[in-house]
């Protein structure tokens, strides 16, 4: 690096040194300007300089705590764009490939609990088996009377036991809100044990919820383990009023940028509650304001930069290719004739989405199929007329896009928020899906960006077989799955992306999509120091154990939040 850039980055110099250097360090800004350097100073949370190592020892005196990266990558730290982040841990993990692993993990775990307790679970995926839905025989067979509530790894459908679906009063007749399906066997007409998307209601009030104190005293550990995989902010859309309750008292270490989100469940929707559109619209105004002033109250901010933000409305328009739920513009080709189902039909969408517009609101909308996708940029192109928003709007997953509506997020300004592991576990099913000549529509990362448009990257929660950006990012870069399942050769290699473009999207990007965007997201002076150093080299071309490098350190407006031991 030249010593000239060095100069451009330089403000004058305080008398004192900084807080700290970092030098060493194979660093990635991700700041177009300057994208490459060996070191950076941080001073009161902030970064102050980023040039050569032998520019920034210069500034340091006796009092700058000096880090040697070791040579080691180095980051912003990452910001997950499409969370469901909460304290709800301790549910049983069925993400295994076989159904005798399914039956163990679950023999084991109805030993565990005591009499009454309900058996919760969640990660199960039949399209790593066989792709073929499982009963509530099997369930019955290991829990007998015991209710169990599977959820699957996708979140839009349960698996249950016939205890459950006596609790519930469950028939084949009964009947289900729009795009909710009771899966019933086709030879006894009886329920299965599947209840697909709005069919999930029937059970949800029935299964117990944790206490308040249960849910905060998992809180901590979920933080702290977000913070060693590197992630110092996310895009969340669960359990705000649990994560206030970690900022008011001190422990949150991540930014989070919160969407208003009912889940499944009509009864937390905001935009499913009784009132006029505008009424809801002014309801979801007062409790932004009430949680700003909450935040605001607590001073934090002053001391590390923003922290927390209802910013957006979370919306959904279709379900999910694995059950055949997200709504295609060609019908599936294991299932003629079916073009999945809504969620919310088109136009009401496009009347939601013109209020929330009008009333100055982000939006993401959740669309995975390409029908769904056109429809959701059709009601932000109604909206625009309308609109007092100041920020870009979004679409979650855009797992299949047509080439016509390619274009149609760079020029709407629609931000696409995508998880690249749902493209490697959706190699074991995706071909059944769609034929192959519809095949170039699906998880179009680098064609969305060859447009000039904006992608960014998050985890969705335990729909993702892992948190960890550092795995995303190699699922985006190889697009194949490393982890045991379905691994061969990178499928459509020409949308695989390069190290930086993946870094953008799980830094930079999550950071301009919110109003934060110049305060955090990239190495850059006057910029909030996040920043993360990595467990080794990423090199060029980059090394595939980045699936497994890990993080050696994670800091937080300039402070420590993790440290690998």
């Amino acid at each position: 690096m030249s010593t000239s850039l060095g100069a451009l980055l330089f403000a004058t110099p305080a008398l004192a040194g900084p807080d700290l250097i970092v030098v060493n360090g194979d660093v990635y800004t991700v700041d177009e300007e300057y994208p490459r350097a060996e070191a950076f100073a941080v001073e009161d949370g902030k970064f102050t300089a980023i040039g050569t190592n032998e520019e920034i020892r210069a500034l340091a005196d006796s009092e700058t705590e000096v880090i040697d990266a070791g040579g080691h990558t180095v980051t912003p730290g990452f910001i997950d764009s499409h969370a469901h982040f909460s304290g709800d841990s301790n549910r049983l993990n069925l993400y295994v490939q076989s159904h005798e692993e399914w039956a163990r993990l679950i023999r084991e775990e109805n030993e565990r609990l005591a009499p009454g307790e309900w058996l919760l679970g969640s990660n199960w995926d039949h399209t790593i088996i066989d792709d073929v839905l499982p009963t509530k025989e099997f369930l019955d067979a290991i829990v007998g009377d015991r209710p169990a509530v599977l959820t699957h790894i996708d979140g839009h459908f349960v698996w249950v036991n016939s205890a459950v679906i006596k609790l519930a009063g469950i028939t084949a007749d009964t009947p289900v809100p729009p795009g909710g399906q009771i899966v019933v066997d086709p030879e006894t007409g009886e329920p299965t044990g599947i209840l697909k998307e709005g069919a999930v209601d029937l059970v949800r009030a029935l299964i117990p919820r944790p206490t308040d104190e249960q849910r905060y005293a998992a809180l901590p550990a979920a933080i702290h383990y977000a913070n060693s995989l590197g992630i110092t902010g996310m895009h969340n859309m669960a359990a705000y009023d649990d994560w206030l309750h970690v900022l008011q008292d001190g422990g949150l270490t991540m930014r989070m940028w919160h969407g208003f989100f009912g889940g499944f469940d009509p009864a937390k929707d905001p935009m499913r509650q009784p009132g006029s559109m505008e009424e809801k619209v002014a309801n979801l105004h007062a409790e932004q304001q009430r949680v700003r002033a909450l935040v605001e109250a607590t001073g934090f901010e002053d001391e590390v930069g923003p922290l927390f933000e209802m910013g957006f409305v979370k919306l959904i328009n279709d379900g999910v290719l694995s059950v055949h739920t997200a709504v295609l513009l060609d019908a599936y080709r294991d299932q003629p004739g079916w073009t999945g189902a809504w969620f919310v039909e088109p136009e009401d969408l496009a009347t939601e989405v013109s209020a929330l517009e009008a009333g100055g609101f982000q939006v993401a909308i959740h669309s995975i199929g390409d029908g769904a996708v056109h429809a959701s940029l059709d009601a932000y192109e109604k909206a625009r007329a309308g609109s007092t928003a100041t920020l870009p709007m979004r679409i979650e997953h855009v797992e299949l896009l047509s080439k016509e509506d390619l274009p149609r997020f760079n020029e709407l300004n629609v931000v696409a928020s995508m998880t690249p592991n749902h493209m490697t576990k959706a190699v074991a099913y995706i071909e059944e899906r769609i034929e192959p000549a519809r095949e170039d529509r699906a998880y179009t990362w680098q064609s969305l960006i060859d447009t000039g448009a904006t992608v960014m990257f998050g985890a969705d929660g335990t729909t993702s077989m892992y948190l960890d950006p550092l795995k995303q990012m190699g699922d985006a870069m190889y697009r194949t799955n490393h982890v045991g399942f379905n691994e061969g050769e990178p499928w459509h290699s020409e949308q695989a992306l390069t190290f930086a473009q993946a870094l953008k999207a799980y830094t930079l990007s999550p950071a301009q999509t919110t109003s934060w965007g110049d305060q955090i997201g990239s190495i850059t002076q006057g910029k909030w120091a996040d920043f993360v150093i990595l467990g080794g080299t990423v090199g060029e071309p980059v090394d595939p154990q980045i699936f497994d490098m890990g993080i050696k350190a994670t800091y937080f407006a300039g402070r420590p939040v993790f440290e690998a031991e």
